[in-house]
């Protein structure tokens, strides 16, 4: 199955994002938005993999050296840059710290059980949006004006006390996030 680690929002973030997804939508951009329910910080990506127990045990290892933090929105953003956007995100602030030491230490666990998670620079982010079929006129609009909301202020603030394993399913019409365990911090 194909598995992933994650930090999720709290009721309260969630409905402001389902707020800003709404405003968003409305612009008519070339966009796919993510639904609010779906969203959340991606830690690890294992991909197909089995022994979920053994990723538990990583997980929960790793949790445990954790105290609960907090984190809140802070702009919107895109990948790879404005002049092309492919992928549009909403930036994090609060305490990035343990967020970036909570990633890399469940990722150490995972490389020492012999997992083999997806490698990449952790850039703390929530996915939004993903660009689709839009020519390269139209893509450097949506840049420009995701550009002009990098500084927009948010009112979410939420607790980080809990890592979640999921199982993503991709479908036609998206994927499907199934929640298979979690692990409390400290």
């Amino acid at each position: 199955m194909r598995v992933f680690i994650a930090v999720d929002l709290d009721h309260p973030a969630r409905k402001e994002l389902e707020k800003l997804l709404k405003k968003l939508a409305k612009k008519h951009w070339a966009v796919k938005w993510e639904a609010a329910e779906k969203v959340h910080i991606t830690l690890a990506f294992l991909g197909e993999t089995e022994g979920v127990g053994e990723v538990e045990g990583c997980v929960g290892k790793a949790a445990v050296s954790f105290k609960p933090f907090t984190l809140s929105f802070k702009g919107l953003g895109c990948f790879p840059d404005y002049l092309l956007p492919r992928i549009i995100w909403l930036g994090l602030k609060g305490d990035l710290y343990n967020l970036a030491t909570l990633q890399k230490t469940i990722q150490a666990k995972l490389i020492q059980a012999g997992f083999k998670p997806d490698i990449k620079p952790f850039v703390p982010h929530i996915t939004i949006g993903r660009v689709k079929h839009a020519r390269l006129g139209q893509r450097q609009e949506i840049g420009r004006q995701i550009k002009a909301l990098q500084k927009m202020e948010f009112k979410s603030a939420w607790k980080v006390d809990r890592v979640i394993i999921y199982q993503s399913q991709t479908l036609p019409e998206g994927s499907i996030y199934r929640k298979l365990s979690e692990a409390v911090l400290g």
